[in-house]
């Protein structure tokens, strides 16, 4: 199967008090995947390439929710400390480190049961993380008692504790483990430790409120995103100095480069930048969805070449040749059951899995209606089918599949939209988890589901011509 680069990005809410999202970008084809309902103000994001899973701290819901990435949606919500900042993957460990900075603590994810198995308390304020290479050494920065420590994940003990100039904040190892590179916010500098914290190898002054720091993979080069000046500084780690900024990206938050380091990805305000790392220019940036939504945290991710494809050929004669797209907020409804009947044409068959497709909205089928004495709160109408796929084995021991559709109406769903976007033609597009909840004993030749599905999302297609 070909695996195809994604750009998961973390979005706040509009308001933050509001459910914020993660959106996944493709961003070789300038074009948006998925965009992914998640907890209150989302923060700065991992992958976990083993189950590719992407995992999101929820500042202000104090969760983590776990993404399945070929199927675009949250599969899991894990409750951990107060306040998650981020966390860090032990790929070797199947472990995942949460930086709760409101409780000082450390929460420790099982990644393949997608719940929390350890607590490390801490000081004050953990932000930071980074693992040594074969996961068995931590570093922690703590920003409001400045410092950095190092925490042995076998004993889950702090073994060792250096102070640290103002607001320390992100951290990184370098590519050979053996310097640790840590962004001083508040005297805009980056820190050179040894990795036993013993050492203090180099100062390096950068821009203005630096906020996180990445290794190129196959060069002496590290890049700091500087949120106070605009800026991305490229040091040389051989000569522990800035070699050049790369000017004019407004408020950077977040940055990734791409496995072979050719492309560095960049989360600033409400877009995404991309930059070439040989010249240092900038070689797109994607604003899609245009909404004042904070671009935040930005991970690295793949997904299957399929999953791409069908979403990209599905509206292609639909779409002129550029479209962005708008989250609709709305309230929940409640989840409806469908009872459906699969009829096998051998009587020894085997039913083996259930694969749902993404739902499609029915063409005019849209109909909005405004909710008296609440201004910009609308009631939509609208039918969707969701085609499912049962795979069986027949007698012959051969994987086959049968096909069935789930068809809706939701009915009178509240939503908030603003008066111009109801005069437009609504391109309504929804994400939905459909879930088996009861299912008939297996005669020789049926088979009857009973699936639960939820809404997760409403989103719509703004066409530029």
């Amino acid at each position: 199967m070909t695996l195809t680069p994604l750009a998961w990005v973390s979005l706040s809410g509009i308001d933050p008090s509001l459910p914020g999202d993660v959106i996944a970008y493709h961003p070789d084809q300038e074009k948006i995947v998925g965009m992914i309902p998640v907890g209150i103000d989302p923060r700065y994001l991992a992958w976990f390439p083993a189950e590719d899973k992407i995992y999101v701290p929820n500042y202000g819901s104090d969760t983590i929710s776990v993404i399945l990435c070929n199927s675009l949606a949250v599969i899991k919500t894990i409750s951990v400390g107060k306040g998650p900042h981020a966390l860090v993957i032990d790929s070797i460990g199947h472990r995942g480190y949460v930086a709760n900075s409101d409780d000082h603590s450390i929460s420790i994810i099982d990644l393949h049961q997608d719940r929390v198995i350890a607590t490390i308390p801490m000081d004050l304020k953990p932000l930071g993380l980074v693992l040594s290479g074969d996961g068995k050494r931590l570093y922690v920065t703590q920003h409001s008692s400045p410092s950095v420590s190092l925490i042995d994940t076998d004993t889950k003990q702090v073994v060792a504790t250096y102070p640290l100039g103002s607001y320390p904040y992100n951290l990184a190892l370098s590519p050979n483990k053996e310097l640790l590179y840590i962004v001083l916010s508040g005297d805009n500098r980056v820190s050179v430790f040894d990795r036993e914290l013993q050492n203090t190898i180099a100062l390096i002054p950068v821009g203005a409120n630096p906020q996180r720091i990445v290794h190129h993979p196959h060069r002496p080069l590290v890049y700091v995103a500087n949120f106070g000046d605009n800026s991305i500084s490229i040091i040389s780690t051989s000569e522990n100095r800035v070699l050049t900024t790369i000017p004019d990206i407004h408020g950077p938050r977040d940055l990734v480069l791409v496995p072979d380091g050719s492309k560095l990805w960049v989360t600033n305000d409400y877009q995404l930048t991309l930059i070439d790392t040989e010249d240092h220019t900038v070689e797109n940036i994607l604003y899609a969805p245009p909404s004042a939504q904070i671009r935040q945290g930005l991970a690295y991710g793949e997904s299957s070449q399929e999953l791409i494809t069908q979403e990209a050929s599905r509206h292609r004669s639909l779409r002129p040749s550029s479209f962005v797209t708008e989250k609709i907020y709305f309230k929940p409804p409640k989840p409806f059951d469908t009872t459906l009947h699969f009829q096998f044409p051998t009587p020894t068959a085997k039913a083996e899995g259930l694969v749902f497709a993404n739902p499609e909205v029915k063409a005019h089928s849209v109909s909005i209606l405004a909710i008296p004495q609440r201004p910009n709160y609308f009631h939509i109408t609208f039918s969707f089918r969701i085609p499912i796929i049962v795979t069986y084995k027949d007698h012959l021991n051969q994987l086959l599949e049968l096909h069935d559709t789930i068809h809706h109406v939701a009915s009178a769903v509240e939503i908030h939209l603003t008066p111009s976007r109801v005069s437009e033609n609504l391109n309504l597009k929804i994400s939905t988890q459909s879930e088996l909840i009861d299912k008939s004993r297996l005669t020789p030749d049926s088979l009857d589901l009973t699936l639960r599905t939820h809404l997760l999302s409403m989103q719509t297609v703004h066409f530029i011509k």
